[in-house]
């Protein structure tokens, strides 16, 4: 039996296999608060889904915004705002449809 060292993220409780995709999720998600506040303070009207969607988008993306910044705003057009997976909850949720599959068939 193989044993796998896992870092659990404190803010989300994701699960990752190596200690700096763990550091730099979390490091992702406390950008994704600030932006998140900072936009809250300014922008009257958001509910708590918009400002968190808004602060995640920007901080997964904070290089794509920072050329932005810099006067290349075309590269804005290459935004992804799709949750990365880790590849054991990928696994895990591969798997999962799979039962799911067999269990609807049998």
């Amino acid at each position: 039996m193989a044993v796998r060292a896992l870092w659990q993220c404190d803010r989300d409780g994701k699960m990752f296999t190596s200690k700096k995709d763990a550091d730099a999720h979390d490091q992702m998600l406390e950008l994704a608060e600030a932006i998140s506040n900072a936009v809250n303070e300014n922008v009257p009207g958001l509910n708590e889904t918009q400002l968190d969607d808004i602060g995640r988008l920007i901080a997964r993306n904070k290089d794509l915004f920072a050329k932005a910044f810099k006067g290349k705003s075309a590269e804005l057009s290459k935004l992804d705002f799709a949750e990365p997976v880790d590849e054991i909850e990928d696994k895990l949720t591969q798997d999962n449809i799979a039962k799911f599959d067999k269990a609807k068939i049998g």
